[in-house]
């Protein structure tokens, strides 16, 4: 059924927003990160770790899913446009 994949897509589309991610910066690093409880809950999705679904419940086995990433192609326009820059300036 579609269903089933419709509602967990929509359940972690919001995690993206602004409200739920913080950016930082410094002269050789920029990163982009989830805040507060979001941050365990997005990492336990991510890669598929065991987790409580709550305090009193047993832990479960989470299949992995990308909520966040680079595809290939992302990659590569990325280093172009990196390219690019460092080459006009």
């Amino acid at each position: 059924r579609s269903k089933k994949g419709r509602i967990r897509r929509e359940m972690f589309a919001r995690l993206r927003t602004n409200r739920f991610m913080k950016a930082k910066g410094s002269d050789s690093a920029a990163v982009v990160e989830f805040t507060g409880r979001v941050q365990r809950m997005a990492r336990v999705h991510q890669y598929g770790l065991k987790d409580r679904p709550n305090r009193h419940s047993r832990e479960v086995q989470y299949s992995a899913r990308q909520l966040l990433g680079f595809s290939r192609d992302d990659e590569k326009i990325i280093e172009s446009l990196i390219i690019l820059a460092f080459g006009s300036g």
